[in-house]
């Protein structure tokens, strides 16, 4: 496997500060979304049919942490992310992108509604 580090040298981008577009088209733009860990991102996927996913990780389990504005349980958030209020921040963020874009498909890490939402490449 090929690891390549890259640094947000991007300006903003859909309310996140600092953006890199991995292919300079807007494809695959990543953003920093820290607080769950550190170095933790939100991707956004554009494809050629103009369809867009947001593949937000660890920030949310499931959807409804982002639409419904609601956090994972206070013992989980002290047990597993590494600054709270980063992730409030970041969520609150989303749920923004969210609601200014609805066709947008939110792909949290460990809801498998939204994976099934994607279609196969």
């Amino acid at each position: 496997m090929r690891y390549e580090e890259y640094a947000f040298e991007g300006g903003p981008y859909l309310g996140f500060a600092k953006s890199h577009d991995v292919y300079g088209d807007g494809a695959i733009v990543v953003v920093p979304a820290p607080g769950h860990t550190p170095g933790s991102i939100v991707a956004f996927l554009t494809l050629s049919s103009g369809k867009r996913f947001a593949m937000v990780g660890d920030l949310a389990w499931q959807r409804e942490g982002i639409t419904e504005r609601e956090e994972r349980p206070w013992l989980l958030r002290v047990i597993v992310d590494v600054d709270p209020s980063g992730v409030r921040d970041n969520l609150l963020r989303m749920a923004a992108i969210a609601t200014r874009f609805p066709d947008l498909t939110l792909v949290p890490a460990h809801d498998a509604r939204a994976f099934a939402d994607m279609p196969r490449l």
